[in-house]
């Protein structure tokens, strides 16, 4: 068993068992956060990380200092600070580390092991199978082949991440195409999870959820509590089992309608914007989303576009005091209502413009 999973609460506890390489043990999450994380997660990051981490095996004798305690516990450091950014990264450090090892022992044997996990493996690898070690310790890998191989297997994980991120977002997109379908759950979660699963196999043409159980267990916490424990030995363990435990839940998801990430709301079921940082802006969609979208909409209308910069010229005037507040309001209720008329086609869109660069007041005709 690679790692155990419990749910307590809305939280998802994550630890890795005693055969981990990586040196975090318990993590917890609110149920649904780790896998939004993962499908955010930039892959380039990725391949900067471990293509340093391969770097490490650049040298004739690294298939000797590899199995040196120190070299061990720096590695294990370097998929750490990996495994802080997602915790689903953890099952690809642990893949890399387990590659390495085993190839010392035996190349071949390496690269079943991971062609069990990363297909295309052997193909990618092939250069390796007929390769054997010289002899037992004191003999130089001149051509390196262990770096080789590192590299190799980065490029293959890499593959893997960015395919795997798709496949979570389509069935999140699934997800939320049900939910739309179907509206909100009135049934039990298992229920729901039951017709999402046929609605699934409507679209997709297979099951994915219910057909493979996960092995359990009991467990003692530190604090003596008794949980029940679920075996993840692969990264779509620990999805299968993130996205079923979020259902049981009824933890929604959403799409951003700014960064176009997807979020839980925290304090509102109807939140629109998420709560990251957005670019470089130092600011979180829930706090300029509303205005970036309606200046994306200005620019893609130039109705709106002309009505947003006669606005902007009008209350300019009244803050260097050469119009009145009285009047620019009376200006902008009139602006406003020509505008909706202009985007419905009451009124035609050279009229509308030859009256804003006009400035002139319409009075209504009660007065």
């Amino acid at each position: 068993m690679v790692a155990c999973v419990y749910i307590k609460g809305d939280n998802i506890h994550f630890y890795n068992e005693g055969s981990s390489l990586s040196e975090i043990g318990g993590l917890s999450y609110r149920l649904g956060v780790p896998m939004l994380n993962f499908v955010c997660y930039d892959p380039e990051r990725f391949d900067e990380g471990f293509s340093v981490i391969a770097e490490a095996f650049d040298n004739e004798f690294a298939h000797i200092g590899a199995e040196e305690p120190e070299f061990i516990s720096a590695l294990r450091q370097s998929i750490t600070e990996l495994q802080q950014d997602s915790v689903y990264l953890f099952f690809y450090g642990q893949m890399f580390m387990d590659f390495i090892l085993a190839f010392i022992e035996s190349p071949q044997k390496a690269i079943k092991q991971l062609a069990d996990v990363l297909p295309g493996a052997e193909d990618k690898l092939l250069w390796a199978m007929k390769f054997r070690w010289s002899g037992s310790q004191p003999y130089p890998d001149m051509e390196k082949r262990l770096f080789r191989a590192a590299k190799d297997v980065v490029v293959l994980m890499s593959e893997h991440l960015r395919a795997y991120q798709g496949a979570v977002t389509n069935e999140i997109n699934l997800l939320l195409s049900f939910r739309e379908a179907m509206g909100a759950p009135e049934s039990s979660p298992m229920e729901y999870l039951y017709y999402l699963e046929q609605y699934r196999m409507k679209n997709t043409g297979s099951y994915y959820y219910l057909e493979r159980p996960f092995q359990t267990l009991y467990g003692v916490l530190p604090s003596q509590e008794i949980v029940e424990l679920y075996e993840v030995n692969s990264i779509d363990d620990l999805f299968r089992f993130e996205f079923i435990k979020m259902i049981e839940h009824d933890i929604f998801i959403k799409e951003c309608k700014n960064c176009e990430h997807f979020f839980i709301p925290k304090r509102r079921v109807d939140a629109e914007y998420c709560e990251r940082i957005y670019g470089d802006s130092q600011r979180k969609c829930s706090e300029i989303g509303a205005m970036l979208r309606y200046e994306r909409k200005v620019a893609e209308n130039p109705i709106l576009e002309a009505y947003s910069k006669a606005y902007k010229r009008f209350n300019s005037r009244t803050r260097a005091k050469k119009m009145t507040q009285t009047e620019f309001l009376n200006w902008s209720e009139q602006a406003r209502k020509m505008r909706d008329e202009c985007v419905a086609g009451v009124l035609s869109f050279e009229e509308f413009v030859t009256w804003l660069e006009q400035g002139r007041i319409r009075k209504s005709r009660s007065s």
